[in-house]
């Protein structure tokens, strides 16, 4: 495998399954370690349309730092935590959705509305989660909380804004509609943004 979307997305697939023992498992964590983008995400370097690219991709940081957060604390090396806490600066340097350097603007619109299953997608709910699975509580992720909290319906759900057409037989959900995929993980972000406060106000 040489894209670091497809290469992340396999791994956190591995590791959700029990492969956390297989040696080849960790080639591949090793792999997304050594390829990390100076900037802290990741690219994917035998790809051509990355092959001048300076700039870390969102697609291929958010699939490599999903699959580093399945890894199971206790396995986590020095090198592996490094690694993380650079990917997870990436997104939290640009508020999870602004260009840095360019007046924090929205980068792509899309990135706004909220789908499943994600493939190599990103918008702000996956970053939320992968951050929020790694244990951040950062004041650069209130804009992209802030969003998410506007998005949720009167009946307490969140809806499917888009769908991967094309990709799947069949949709697991209408688009449009309350989606429990989407309810899952925004409560669950909710959830660790609510225990890690109360941590935070209670102390050790």
């Amino acid at each position: 495998m040489t894209l670091s979307c497809l290469s992340g997305n396999v791994v956190a697939a591995l590791l959700r399954l029990g492969y956390e023992d297989d040696p080849r498992l960790w080639r591949a964590v090793g792999w997304l370690l050594e390829i990390q983008n100076a900037d802290g995400g990741w690219l994917c370097p035998y790809w051509k349309a990355h092959v001048r690219d300076k700039h870390g991709c969102f697609f291929g940081t958010i699939c490599s730092l999903e699959a580093l957060a399945e890894i199971p604390p206790a396995r986590r090396t020095p090198a592996l935590e490094k690694a993380a806490a650079r990917g997870a600066e990436f997104l939290l340097r640009h508020h999870l959705y602004k260009a840095d350097h360019h007046g924090f603007r929205t980068i792509k619109a899309g990135w706004l509305k909220l789908g499943f299953p994600w493939f190599y997608r990103y918008d702000i709910l996956r970053g939320l989660w992968v951050l929020t699975k790694l244990g951040y509580q950062d004041e650069r992720m209130a804009d992209a909380l802030a969003l998410l909290r506007e998005k949720r319906t009167p009946n307490g759900k969140w809806a499917l804004e888009v769908t991967p057409f094309g990709r799947m037989q069949a949709s697991l959900e209408p688009e449009g509609r309350p989606s429990k995929w989407i309810t899952l993980y925004a409560l669950w972000v909710l959830r660790g943004v609510h225990k890690s406060r109360l941590r935070n106000r209670l102390g050790p």
